[in-house]
């Protein structure tokens, strides 16, 4: 049973590495990446590159036609306390999204997005890289792709 909890764990990005049990989802964010348009998109590993370039949106009809955006999700694992951050980088098409790239990282790299203060709105077209992060936000849920 251990082999098959193993196995499905690999192709379920909300089920632990470590423990493979199903993780709970911490926090849902969409973001704007304002420096990859369509036809100059290039994959980047470094976390560097998205804490300095994410832009914080609250609806994909925010992104502007021909830019980029990134879906994060924030998972925990309860057993262990694991923790996992998925980037889904995609490009709106239409009512579709063309994804590109799939990213995990398991160490904290992106933790600066997750939990940062900054109560500010983010504008997309001034490139304001403040993360919106208020009450009103959060009751508002998940992003929504609409």
């Amino acid at each position: 049973m251990g082999l098959f909890r193993k196995i499905r764990s690999i192709f379920h990005e909300n089920w632990c590495n470590l423990c493979q049990s199903e993780m709970d989802v911490l926090h849902k964010q969409l973001y704007a990446l304002p420096d990859l348009t369509v036809g100059h998109y290039s994959s980047h590993e470094n976390p560097e590159y998205y804490l300095k370039h994410l832009v914080p949106v609250e609806k994909k009809a925010q992104i502007p036609a021909g830019i980029y955006a990134c879906g994060l999700h924030s998972y925990r694992c309860p057993q262990c306390e694991n923790r996992r951050v998925q980037l889904t980088i995609f490009l709106p098409v239409r009512e579709e999204e063309k994804t590109e790239e799939i990213l995990f990282f398991d160490h904290g790299e992106l933790d600066g997005l997750i939990y940062q203060q900054d109560c500010a709105r983010a504008d997309v077209k001034q490139k304001n890289r403040r993360r919106q992060d208020s009450y009103e936000c959060k009751q508002g849920g998940f992003y929504d792709y609409e």
